[in-house]
Formats: structure tokens, C-alpha cells, sequence
């Protein structure tokens, strides 16, 4: 797909991944709807990309986000791409998960994004075609005490994402999956529980910059391909080597 002139919705718009990845598409020329929970934050962000669209939305509340959705599309009147990144991790060993945290996690992870395509593909499917790139980790393929939950959602997000790409390929819209490893954002430091065990550290200072995971998912939308990854090493030990 062409990314300029294109509209694209991007989910968790205002920090990290999320804010790279508007930027790197409205520097490419498209026109971003901005959705996450942080008014103060999409408004800057929004004023910083001209043309985008600022849209307050908690992903969990479903009806919400088939608003924003909707929104989005009568701006610009039609919605291009849909990037589904807003995610959340939770630490917690087997014995300790708060299955009320866990429905959160599953919520936000898994459930955001069906819903979010749900409210895109008709739209998509309407004007021709589509790109939908679901943002997923590379802790999808691993075993991390104090991890399952987040892990855990990550790969039903393989699933849906698979699956939808077989559905959809006949309505000429593409979905892609992009894996990042640790990435250099608050993604750490926002996670939810505090393990007896500690958990894997919440400082990602060191890791890839998130200009580095947008280039990916533009990438992602301009080839089409199934998956992406961040390196070899998780490239491998998804199996797709």
C-alpha cells in the first residue's frame, strides 16, 4: 500500500511506539487519527503533525472505540490503515494473578484490537482494500516468570492476527503483525503488579528506539508481508527462520 495520502488510525498514539509511528507516517505524508487515553498528549502530538486527528478513547470500552473508529472515517472520509499498538504488560508469578488484572491485560491486548478491525474491515472492505498491522512482542515466543499473563495475550494476538489475514485476503486487506524486542519507551515502567519475584526489569533505556519499530510497520504496510521482527533472534525463535 502507498502511505502518502493514506489515512491511518494509530491506537496509543501519544508516547513510544505509538507516537514514532504517527510521526514516521505523517512525515511519509498520510493523515493520522491519533487514539489513546491521554487528551493533553494527542492534543500535542496533534499539533505537532498537521492534518491529524486527536481522538480520547479507552481501548477497553468497546463502544468508545467503534466511536472513534467511525470519527476517524467522517473526518477524512475513508480510513486507510488501521495500527493497532495500545498495550499493556502485567507482572505477576502463576500463583499471584488478580483475574481481574488478567480480564484488564486481555482486554486492552487482544479484545482492543478485534474490535478495532471489526469497526476498520467494513470500511476497508467498502473503499477496495486496507492495511491493518497488529504490534505484538517478541515475548510471544518466550517463557518469563512473572510474564504469562502478557505473553499470553500476545499470542492470541497471533491467532486473531493470522487468521484475519486468511479472512481478509479476498476483500484485498492485508494484515501484518510487527514484532519489537525490548524497545526503548515507558512501556516498562506503566506496567501493571509488582511481583514478590520483582519480574523482569521495568528499565528499557537500552533498548531499540521506537523510530526503529515504526520503520517496521511502515515497512510492514508498504510490503504486505504476514510478520515482521525486530532481529534474527526472534525471527528464529518464532519458528518463520
Amino acid at each position: 500500500m502507498q502511505i502518502k495520502d493514506g489515512v491511518f488510525v494509530v491506537t496509543g498514539a501519544s508516547s513510544g511506539i505509538g507516537l514514532a509511528t504517527a510521526t514516521a507516517l505523517a512525515d511519509r505524508g498520510a493523515k493520522a487519527g491519533l487514539l489513546a487515553r491521554g487528551t493533553d498528549a494527542l492534543e500535542k502530538l496533534a499539533r505537532q503533525l498537521p492534518g491529524s486527528l486527536p481522538v480520547t478513547v479507552d481501548m477497553t470500552q468497546f463502544d468508545r472505540v467503534r466511536g472513534a473508529i467511525a470519527a476517524v472515517h467522517r473526518h477524512y472520509g475513508r480510513i486507510d490503515g488501521l495500527v493497532n499498538n495500545a498495550g499493556r504488560s502485567y507482572a505477576a508469578s502463576i500463583e499471584e494473578i488478580d483475574p481481574v488484572r488478567f480480564d484488564e491485560i486481555f482486554h486492552l491486548n487482544v479484545l482492543g484490537p478485534i474490535v478495532a478491525m471489526q469497526a476498520a474491515i467494513p470500511l476497508m472492505r467498502a473503499q477496495g482494500g486496507g492495511s491493518i498491522v497488529n504490534i505484538n512482542s517478541g515475548t510471544a515466543f518466550m517463557t518469563i516468570p512473572q510474564y504469562s499473563v502478557y505473553s499470553s495475550s500476545k499470542r492470541a494476538l497471533i491467532g486473531i492476527s493470522l487468521t484475519a489475514r486468511a479472512e481478509l485476503e479476498r476483500d484485498h486487506i492485508v494484515v501484518s503483525e510487527v514484532y519489537p524486542d525490548i524497545t526503548a519507551t515507558n512501556f516498562g515502567k506503566n506496567r501493571i503488579g509488582s511481583s514478590t519475584d520483582g519480574g523482569p526489569s521495568t528499565n528499557y533505556g537500552a533498548g531499540d528506539r521506537p523510530e526503529f519499530v515504526a520503520g517496521l510497520v511502515l515497512q510492514a504496510v508498504e510490503e504486505g508481508r504476514a510478520q515482521y521482527f525486530a532481529n534474527d533472534r526472534l525471527r528464529q525463535m518464532s519458528g518463520t527462520a
